[in-house]
């Protein structure tokens, strides 16, 4: 049994050492969570049809979350690392977590029957997972691209490689003069990552030929990302502010910050892949608690055979 023990601590050493691939799973590292905002969030008029996760304040005005019964690490329809400030509306079909102060409306907690704001130890550690991500955006960032980009006027082409994961590198300057994507030469049910690097980015105009893919927008430069349109995509933007704008969203978003009354819908996460070329940048909680107790074992073991080889005095 210790051999066994060592031998898949060993393994795991050399699969988050060496891998050359790795599953891209973008929704479980969120822990089913529609949004994560590593800062503050708010947002006033509209509704996150699942979870939210922020790692600042949160404050929401005539707002709905998790209608569609998505639960993040499977009870929490909030969990939020500052304040909370919630004026009206309602939170449906989870807990919520706070870990500073709470104001609910003069009625009471907008919580649906039988879920409350719990404090406490957070269920996950939002700062680590937010540096996960940003080291995961980097990673996406520096795989090369395996479709070609090309644009004539407001149309932005693109042209795929059919393989089961497409990588494709667009310009903010092309974003945010173009006003609709044109996709030929891609699998069915293909992963298309696009790639953005700029400063500021804008989603606008005509999104629809994403609507059959597994599409992640991965903005890793961007400070500031303008959302204008509707898009079935999940967003990567560990650096960019929201504020403003209008549409909907229908997939993952993360965030450095969100002040916007744009529309995220749950319906449409991001699927898990393997990336060529990506290293996992978060390994599971799992494969730590493995990692951990297996070096502890090897260290005791290293020991007793010290203990054991040593002469008798």
């Amino acid at each position: 049994m210790l051999k066994s023990a060592v031998t898949a601590v060993a393994l795991a050493i050399a699969s988050l050492g060496s891998a050359h691939a790795a599953v891209l799973n973008l929704n479980d590292y969120l822990g089913n969570a529609n949004v994560f905002s590593f800062t503050d969030f708010s947002a006033p008029y509209a509704d996150v049809q699942g979870a939210i996760l922020a790692g600042g304040n949160v404050t929401l005005t005539s707002y709905s979350v998790n209608v569609n019964k998505q639960s993040a690490y499977g009870q929490y329809s909030l969990v939020v690392g500052g304040n909370l400030d919630f004026s009206n509306g309602s939170i449906n079909n989870g807990n919520v977590y706070v870990g500073g102060s709470v104001t609910y409306p003069s009625w009471g907690a907008p919580l649906g029957k039988g879920y409350t704001t719990v404090s406490g130890t957070a269920p996950v550690n939002l700062t680590q997972l937010a540096s996960g991500l940003t080291k995961t955006s980097a990673e996406l960032a520096a795989i090369t691209s395996t479709a070609a980009t090309s644009q004539v006027g407001s149309q932005i082409f693109l042209t795929g490689s059919k393989s089961a994961v497409d990588v494709v590198t667009v310009s903010t300057a092309m974003m945010n003069s173009g006003s609709e994507f044109v996709l030929s030469n891609f699998a069915t049910d293909a992963t298309i990552i696009v790639n953005v690097v700029g400063n500021s980015a804008t989603i606008q105009g005509g999104y629809q030929q994403f609507d059959k893919y597994n599409v992640l927008f991965n903005f890793v430069d961007a400070t500031k990302l303008n959302i204008n349109s509707g898009a079935n995509i999940s967003i990567l933007a560990p650096a960019a502010s929201v504020d403003g704008g209008q549409g909907v969203i229908d997939g993952n978003v993360v965030v450095k910050s969100w002040s916007s009354g744009v529309q995220i819908n749950s319906t449409n996460a991001f699927v898990s892949t393997n990336v060529n070329g990506l290293v996992t940048a978060i390994p599971e909680p799992e494969t730590y608690a493995m990692l951990l107790g297996g070096l502890g074992l090897m260290g005791f073991m290293a020991r007793r055979r010290q203990k054991a080889a040593a002469p008798a005095r």
